[in-house]
This record gives structure tokens, sequence and C-alpha cells, in this order.
């Protein structure tokens, strides 16, 4: 390594230094009695940034049961570090992206926020404790290439230029060209800012995770698979899925199927997630593009093996149902429920009939993580799933909304029997046992809300209607759980 460009380049005026209230989170980080009420306090001070964290706190990525208004209910509902996390995500993503004005980096941002959410994912699937610094390291992995282009400009450019979308070919040219790589410069910038060493190691060793630490190695590795997950969005030459599949069983053990079901959820996270962090995904990929390309390559190896007609079409049908269902439940995913109602909401709008949504919220789910382990609270989502399955009527729909809730699609159905189909489904949980392991049996309730298109004048498109039904399953919560709440339009209720 050439020492003295490193130099250079660390201590090149050029370099954004970093922002006062990154400088006061890292050091409260460092400090083993940092306590909620200081760290707040020090956040609530920059408004901008205590919006952003509030603003990311309550959207889908976080899926929480009810809305959070201060950085301190924030800490309390997340967790210190989750918050911390998130400070000096926006705080250190807003100073670097300052000062790229001297080349086009939209895709490099993009594969940033993709890496991120990506190792967030994969750190939750491969047991990582640490899933808010997997997301962080994720996004800081490549700093080195913004510090470099920013200090050494066109030399560097025209390296990274050259290497296209091809991360490996970069380190392979950093090294021939200035014996000076991205991810030893991120590793030191990283350092130079004292960071900890939980994302200093994955930034360091994100190219070649097997040769972390042992301590760090499982987090590198997982930020590694983000950015080879982000590439099959972002990437114009399109990556076979199948390496990732490969790469991601052999470092982590998670399979095929798993990671199907995690590409899916990091195209929705990603497309929250870029919009709070201004980052436009307008131009990737979408998961089902991706999935169609795996699918394709499978097709061809069942070809190349003389693997029967009858089997073929039988993959293919298993592979697109994968990238609707939820893998957990069974039950639809928020992508293909969005899509069914916009198609119902299209069809009963020209025909005058009525649609109902339900929204179901499992009671008190945390606190059976929290006290009996996810394995259990799997068991309870799986559970719920089943028995909406045994009772919905022909014609509609189950679907995973987020997290423990649900939501029913009832085409066809007023107001009147969707509450009490509502009502029974309620009941039949209530008095289901749920075998959630070998020797532990629990009794679970749900609340739940309904909304209902019956002609114009409410609802002008189907995301009213979903927000009606989800305001419904808060009125039911507040109403004590186990119950359920039918959303009234004011002139409704004024005419009753």
């Amino acid at each position: 390594m050439d020492h003295e460009r490193l130099e250079t380049v660390l201590s090149c005026p050029r370099l954004s230094s970093l922002p006062t209230i990154a400088v006061e989170v890292i050091e409260m980080a460092r400090q083993p009695d940092s306590n909620i009420k200081h760290i707040a306090k020090t956040i609530t001070n920059d408004p901008a940034l205590s919006s952003k964290i509030l603003k990311t706190v309550n959207s889908s990525f976080y899926s929480l049961s009810k809305p959070v208004s201060t950085i301190s209910h924030a800490m309390v509902i997340l967790g210190l570090n989750s918050v911390r996390t998130l400070a000096l995500g926006f705080s250190l993503l807003g100073n670097l992206r300052g000062s790229d004005d001297d080349y086009d980096m939209v895709k490099f941002w993009q594969r940033s926020i993709y890496s991120a959410v990506a190792a967030r994912d994969i750190s939750q699937r491969a047991g990582i404790v640490d899933q808010e610094e997997a997301f962080l390291a994720g996004l800081l992995q490549d700093m080195g290439v913004m510090a470099m282009v920013q200090t050494l400009g066109k030399e560097y450019i025209d390296l990274f230029v050259e290497a296209g979308d091809d991360h490996a070919e970069l380190s392979r040219l950093e090294k021939g060209h200035l014996n000076l790589g991205h991810a030893q410069v991120g590793a030191a910038l990283a350092e130079q800012w004292r960071l900890p060493d939980v994302l200093v190691d994955p930034i360091r060793f994100h190219e070649q995770p097997q040769k972390a630490p042992p301590a760090s190695q499982t987090m590198a590795i997982a930020v590694a698979l983000g950015a080879q997950a982000a590439d099959l969005f972002v990437s114009e030459e399109q990556p076979d899925p199948g390496a990732f599949f490969d790469r991601a069983l052999e470092l982590l053990q998670i399979d095929q199927p798993t990671c199907e079901q995690m590409l899916q959820q990091v195209s929705e996270d990603t497309n929250e997630m870029g919009r709070l962090f201004d980052i436009s995904t307008d131009t990737v990929r979408a998961a089902g593009d991706i999935l169609a390309d795996a699918n394709e390559t499978l097709l061809q190896l069942s070809l190349e093996t003389a693997q029967s007609a009858d089997a073929l079409e039988q993959q293919n049908q298993d592979l697109q149902e994968q990238v609707i269902r939820d893998q957990l439940t069974g039950a639809a995913n928020r992508g293909h429920f969005t899509e069914f109602v916009r198609d119902q909401f299209e069809q009963v709008s020209q025909s005058g009939a009525p649609l109902s949504l339900v929204f179901m919220d499992a009671d008190r789910f945390k606190s059976v993580n929290d006290t009996h382990g996810h394995q259990a609270g799997d068991q309870v989502l799986i559970a719920l799933s089943k028995i909406m399955h045994e009772l919905i009527p022909e014609g509609g729909l189950v679907a995973r909304y987020g997290g423990e809730e649900f939501t029913m699609v009832l085409p066809g159905t007023d107001r009147c029997d969707a509450a009490r189909f509502a009502d029974s489904v309620r009941a039949e949980i209530e008095r289901t046992p749920v075998q959630a392991g070998e020797d532990l049996t629990l009794n679970v309730t749900v609340s739940m809300g309904v909304a209902t298109y019956e002609g114009q004048g409410v609802f002008a498109k189907p995301a009213q209607l979903i927000k009606a039904a989800d305001r419904a399953v808060y009125a039911a919560k507040a109403s004590g759980r186990n119950c359920v709440r039918i959303f009234t339009p004011k002139a409704a209720a004024a005419a009753s």
C-alpha cells in the first residue's frame, strides 16, 4: 500500500470535514455510559436531522404499529443503537454527497443504498445482532471511492469509468495504478473519524470478507453480500443471480428461496429508504426482473439435463409463486396485495359493487418475540395466516402487509358483512391456541380494522381505502385490542 498517497488523500483540503453533529454522536457512541436523554437532546438540536430520523422511523421500513413523534420515543421503541446509527447515516451521507460535483455519482449512491438495505436484511437472516450497524457499514463501504474522487480527481475518475460496474476490476486497477484501494482509504477515513471497529472492519474487508478478523467476519460477509445483491439491481451488466445465491449459501448458509424472498423485500424497502435518503431508485431493475433472469437460467439448466416438460412448467410456476408470496406465512406479499387491490378498485369503480379491506394486527406481538424468541413469533404468524386462509371467501385475498400486520381483501362484500366476517376471524383466532414450540402453547388475540368502498364520493383511489383500514386498526388497538373497528366516513356518520 502506498502510505504516502494515502496520507495525501486523508489530508487533502478538498476532503469534506466531519459535521459537528456527527462528531458529537460518534463521541457519545464511544462512551459506555451514554444515555437516551443525552443523545436525544443532541440530535434534537439539529431540526433537519431530527425530521429525517422521525420520518424514517415512521416509514414502512420499520412497520411500527403506532406513529412516533419524538427522538426519545423512537429510542425507546427501536433502541438507542438504531436511532444513533440513523443519525450517523444521515449526517455522514449528507457530508459525502455535498462534494460529488466533479462526477455524476447517481449510480454510486443507488448502489450504496441498495447495499445498505440488503446488508441489514442479510444480517437479520444470519442472526447478527448489530443489524443497524450492518446497514450503516453497507451505506459507507465505498466511501473510499468518494474520497478518492474528491481528492485525486481525473486520475481516479478515469479508473472508475474504466472499471464500469465491476468493483473487483476497480480494485485491480486501483492496485495496479495507485497501489492504494478504495477499501483501504475508506477504512482509514473511518478510523480518522473515530468510527467504531464494528463499522471500520466491514469497510476495510468488504472486497475480501473472509480476511476480516473473526470477531467482525460475519458482518463483513453480510456487507459484501449486500453489495453483490445491490449489483443485481443497479448494474447495467445484469449479473447472474445464481452467483449471488451460491455465495450466500456458501458463506452464510442462506438458501435460494430465502434469497429470492430477500431480494423482493430489499426492492420494496429500498424504494422507501431511497426516498428518505433522497436517492432516486427509479432507474434500477425490479426484483421481478431479477428473479425472472434466475428463472431463465434455471430453465436453461433444466433443458440441458433433459428434464421433462412437466417438471419445467412446475419449476416456473413455483418461481412465479415465490415472487408474489411471503415465504414465511404463504400469504400474498405486499407487492401482490397492492396490485390486487388496484385491480379490484378499478373493477368496482366501474361496476358500483362494494369492496372491503380488513386489516389485522397481532396484539402485543413484540412481547412474544422478546419473551419466547423469533421462532415462536414465526409460528404465531404462520398460524394466523392459516386461520385466515381457511375462512377467507372465494375470490378474496390474504396478504402479509408487514411485520405482524395482515390484510384481507373482500371483493363484493359490503361494510356490515365485512365487519361480521372480521369478527368471526377474530373470534376464531382467540379460541385457537397456537403451538409455538415443542412445549409452548400461546393464546393470541388480534385487533382488526374494516374499510369499505361503496361507490363514488369517499375514496378516490386505492391508497385512501388502504389508509382508512389502517386507521381503523389503530382505533381497535386504542379501544383495548382484541376487537373490530369500522372506518365510517364522516358523511355516512352524520346521516346515521
